[in-house]
């Protein structure tokens, strides 16, 4: 059986395009052994509270995505920065920033948490 793999580029332009047009401000990359789940949250005065599950993968097609955003953050720590940039190529803004942290809970589970 063929795995999809997840495009970087196409695969991020879709998911910040999406959060920008209906105002989620936290992208959350929940990844184990097994599945890297995405969830978008929105958490608004404004728009109000939401949280909506947005993809889930196995972590092999989903590793170029995850490579993408994990050498956009390294370049950011490396620079001393707290906000990091990843490329876009589907989008008229190509350059998305985002804050980030990371949160591991052991046993391979880890949460990435991106605030754009």
């Amino acid at each position: 059986m063929a795995e999809k793999k997840y495009p970087a580029g196409q695969y991020l332009s879709a998911l910040f395009g999406y959060a920008r047009d209906f105002n989620y401000n936290h992208l959350v990359f929940e990844a184990n052994r097994f599945k890297v789940s995405v969830i978008l949250q929105r958490r608004s005065n404004t728009y109000g509270n939401a949280d909506l599950f947005y993809s889930s993968a196995d972590p092999k097609a989903f590793a170029e995505v995850m490579s993408a955003i994990n050498q956009a953050i390294e370049i950011a720590e490396l620079e001393g920065d707290r906000q990091a940039t990843v490329k876009t190529p589907d989008l008229e803004r190509q350059d998305q920033i985002f804050q980030f942290k990371l949160k591991e809970f052991g046993h391979g589970k880890y949460l990435l948490d991106l605030s754009i």
